[in-house]
């Protein structure tokens, strides 16, 4: 099956060029900037054509197998309802992102791992889904049964990214402890005396069992070949553990410090969309928009918004000094594809995988119209 496409704005690696392009099956075959299209070729009326999103970081599935409190959905019709969110975002690769021993109500999270992932590979083994779906496994380091959990996948075919977790209070993403404080008395409904004994227990967990636990999961990534990454990494020391037990990606550095430190080690800077989009971080750390300015930010994640990734990139080049739509587009594109070797897509060249969107811009928001995956239309 061949396929083509006229009046482009076509969103290559260092250009936006007007022209055609067209694919073999599955591939991109040939890129040309005249006005000239085969008979039948898709008219892109003037919109962006640009590679599908590549989205490492994403807990949305979640909504979809529990989508209120003590209801649970049949796993593949969740990982299908997602999907469907993912697609007409314009993701067509997603590394669906699942917590691995979180403690208190984080359990819960933990223990619909499996059926989630069940249904995730159910679905996919039954051509169900547009996207290309992976996994991603956040590890909770501090978790006292993290390992046995991380033990259930080994050799997970699915199992493309995990990251190395530690949120107890008074670093990383709280290192503001009234903020932690606050938010466990007015989202949680703790009392006084729960948060006290919340707090000395993380605190003592993260001391007593994050060290060993976070090189033991460092090493059953490597040893499997798993792109890994830190989280909420605050300090150069943090930083220079995650590069050093390898990990090549840095989710959420929450200090300017820890992201020019990264940067320093080779780490790619991954931020929210969500964050970017509004300009502010839930918990008073560092913003997405302010690593942008200082050239320190990599990656876009969607984090638990899909619509915010692409929405993302583009308020880049609204709203911070130096980025233009290229440059923004990589960010949701070619970088994430290389930082989890995926080498196949991520940018409109010869050879590359047929993933794209088509986009257009209304009332200053990017608004997807069209969805390729192989050269397939699937939304």
């Amino acid at each position: 099956m061949s396929l083509a496409f006229r009046n482009a704005k076509i969103v290559l690696p260092d250009a936006v060029i007007d022209g055609t392009l067209a694919l073999d099956a599955a591939l991109i075959s040939a890129l040309d900037e005249s006005p000239a299209a085969p008979t039948g070729a898709i008219d892109c009326e003037g919109d962006y054509l640009m590679p599908g999103l590549v989205e490492l970081h994403t807990d949305n599935v979640e909504k979809h197998y529990q989508p209120r409190a003590q209801v649970f959905w049949d796993g593949i019709s969740a990982a299908v309802a997602h999907d469907g969110q993912i697609a007409t975002s314009g993701i067509t690769t997603v590394y669906d992102s699942l917590c691995l021993g979180l403690s208190e109500k984080g359990e819960l999270r933990a223990r619909h791992v499996a059926p989630i992932i069940e249904g995730i590979a159910g679905a996919r083994a039954a051509g169900m889904l547009r996207a290309d779906h992976r996994i991603h496994l956040r590890c909770e380091v501090i978790g006292t049964d993290v390992l046995e959990q991380l033990a259930g996948y080994d050799d997970h075919p699915l199992v493309g990214l995990v990251s190395l977790m530690d949120h107890a209070p008074g670093q990383r993403q709280t290192a503001d402890i009234e903020i932690w404080r606050r938010l466990r008395r007015e989202v949680d409904g703790q009392s006084e005396a729960e948060i006290a004994e919340a707090y000395e227990r993380l605190t003592a967990a993260s001391r007593d069992h994050g060290p060993r636990q976070r090189r033991v999961i460092a090493d059953w990534a490597r040893t499997r070949g798993v792109s890994l990454a830190s989280h909420d990494d605050e300090t150069e020391a943090h930083v220079a553990e995650s590069a050093e037990i390898g990990c090549s990606i840095a989710e959420f550095p929450t200090t300017k410090v820890a992201a020019e430190a990264s940067r320093a080690h080779g780490l790619a800077v991954l931020m929210g969309g969500p964050n970017l989009v509004r300009g502010r971080s839930s918990y008073g750390n560092i913003t997405a928009r302010d690593l942008a300015a200082e050239g320190l930010l990599d990656i876009i994640s969607s984090d638990y918004v899909p619509a915010s990734m692409l929405h993302g990139a583009f308020s880049l080049v609204e709203h911070v000094d130096g980025w233009d739509l290229p440059r923004a587009i990589a960010t949701v594109t070619a970088t994430p594809a290389r930082h989890t070797g995926l080498d196949d897509r991520g940018v409109i060249a010869p050879g590359k995988r047929a993933d794209l969107i088509q986009v257009r811009v209304i009332n200053g928001r990017p608004v997807v119209r069209g969805v390729w995956v192989e050269g397939k239309r699937v939304a």
